[in-house]
């Protein structure tokens, strides 16, 4: 089991530049069976930002992650993505394990 921290605020035109609102944040214990990460769900045009203490795969709009799909965050590093129309929505995370 990992834990994946995360925060959500508004992406701005510069990507490597956040809106100092955040929208929500949170922290969501991970497992070898993909769960949707509690309270995430980003909208078009959000940025968020993850950290995963274990390697996990996370997927974005409303699909199931599995091992190999969505974003691979390894082992103790951040991951920033912006969200698009396409992908907004719940979150779920799995350990690669």
């Amino acid at each position: 089991m990992g834990t994946l921290s995360w925060t959500v605020c508004k992406a701005r035109t510069n990507p490597n530049v956040y809106n100092a609102t955040e929208k929500s944040s949170g922290a969501y214990t991970s497992s070898t069976s993909a769960g949707t990460v509690t309270n995430l769900s980003a909208n078009d045009g959000d940025a968020v930002r993850m950290h995963a203490d274990e390697a996990m795969w996370v997927r974005f709009g409303g699909r199931t992650a599995a091992v190999g799909t969505g974003f691979y965050i390894p082992a103790d590093s951040v991951l920033d993505v912006v969200i698009d129309a396409a992908s907004a929505g719940a979150a779920s995370a799995i350990d690669v394990a």
